[in-house]
């Protein structure tokens, strides 16, 4: 089959010519207004800065499940059965409005302002970070406008409003998993973290620390929240292993990472200590230029893999040319496929309908990235987590 370049998916579906036909025949009353336009949708991914590599992957996530469905798909639901979804479904293409957040909350904030007010979309997808997910999350959950956010998991997310929907399970789910399996696989007593001053990073040091302490004998020494964008970290990582812990819990991302990982690499510090990461994805694409760097760093990577993530991965191969960089592409698809499933569901794709059908259709969705059943705040129920470790600069399984 051939498949559309990522420039044509983003295009809108009529010309000059066809609009006025479609207006001839609207007036005819011959076609439904839902028919007579594209269905616009807004996305804000990092496609430049700290998190382009992951920001990339995300928006073809979203534009491959759009193409898909506005092609026509059988989507998978529970029990075997699977549902039609396509333009006659839901009232017309897909149109998705892509913007660049730079990696920075200010810029996504600014992004946000114009696909809603300017563009008028309904839901905005994609979302890379609770640092992001957050202010533009509340800006949605003001204007009254759907956001989803496939990467992020911010406790603070479920504060925020009915508005606001989470296809990633949140720290309490991941910092319980990680710290489970460090104290599983290291059997040490004294942990350091060092985190991302941001949501993301510090729910995820409260989370996992949390879940340590709560064993006996066991606690964080040492907890390191490090600001963003930096050209030297070594008194960061210094720090972290101040108070001689047996393991170290990391959380970073993109050319942050990179570069931590460096520094820490020619300090000698990780082949001394256990190193265990969130969400490995988030930097194992930006490493593969100096993959010595991160090697022998362990990890839970999120999704639960299967037939439906390698036919996801099979599609995207065909799509773009190349196999996905990361999990989190994954995720953005889930909840594309999710909202198209809301506005079948509606018969309307205005922000109040798409939010009140997100969680029914989410609980017999099976998606790419797991189980994907919202709760009554919009967060995921479950998560799914693999223990991996990176070799060569990949990230292979891992078991101990």
């Amino acid at each position: 089959m051939k498949t559309q370049p990522e420039d044509d998916i983003m295009k809108k579906r009529f010309t000059p010519l066809a609009t006025a036909a479609a207006s001839a025949l609207l007036c005819a009353g011959l076609i439904s207004p839902a028919l007579a336009a594209d269905i616009k949708i807004g996305v804000l991914v990092p496609l430049t800065g700290t998190s382009a590599i992951q920001g990339k992957d995300i928006s073809r996530g979203i534009q491959l499940a759009v193409q898909q469905v506005n092609q026509g798909h059988d989507l998978a639901m529970q029990g075997g059965a699977s549902v039609k979804i396509g333009p006659d479904a839901i009232g017309g293409k897909i149109q998705l409005i892509i913007e660049d957040t730079e990696s920075r909350p200010a810029s996504a904030l600014d992004a946000m302002r114009k696909l809603v007010n300017v563009d008028k979309v309904p839901v905005v997808l994609g979302i890379l970070s609770s640092g992001v997910c957050v202010p533009t999350g509340q800006f949605a959950q003001q204007s009254k406008v759907v956001e989803i956010c496939s990467s992020s998991t911010s406790p603070e997310l479920r504060k925020i409003g009915p508005y606001l929907f989470s296809t990633m399970g949140l720290d309490d789910l991941m910092g319980k998993a990680l710290a489970d399996f460090a104290r599983e696989d290291s059997g040490a007593k004294r942990y350091a973290s060092l985190v991302a001053n941001n949501p993301f990073g510090v729910g995820m040091e409260i989370q996992a620390c949390k879940q340590l302490e709560a064993q006996e004998g066991i606690s964080c020494t040492t907890k390191v929240r490090y600001e963003e964008g930096k050209s030297d970290y070594n008194a960061d990582l210094r720090r972290t292993v101040s108070q001689d812990p047996g393991a170290v819990l990391f959380t970073a991302f993109g050319a942050d990472a990179r570069l931590m990982m460096q520094e820490a690499y020619q300090l000698g510090l990780q082949t001394a200590k256990n190193w265990y990461a969130d969400y490995p994805s988030l930097w194992v694409a930006d490493i593969q230029k100096t993959p010595q760097i991160a090697e022998g760093i362990k990890g839970l990577e999120a999704g639960a893999g299967g037939p439906a993530y390698d036919k996801y991965a099979a599609d995207y191969q065909q799509a773009f040319g190349e196999a996905p960089t990361s999990a989190f592409g994954g995720y953005a698809y889930d909840s594309t496929m999710l909202v198209a499933l809301a506005i079948q569901k509606a018969g309307a794709a205005t922000s109040d309908a798409i939010r009140d059908a997100l969680i029914p259709v989410s609980q017999n969705y099976v998606g790419v990235s797991g189980a994907k059943a919202f709760d009554q705040d919009g967060m995921q129920k479950s998560e799914s987590y693999q223990p991996v470790i990176i070799k060569d600069g990949k990230m292979v399984p891992y078991k101990k």
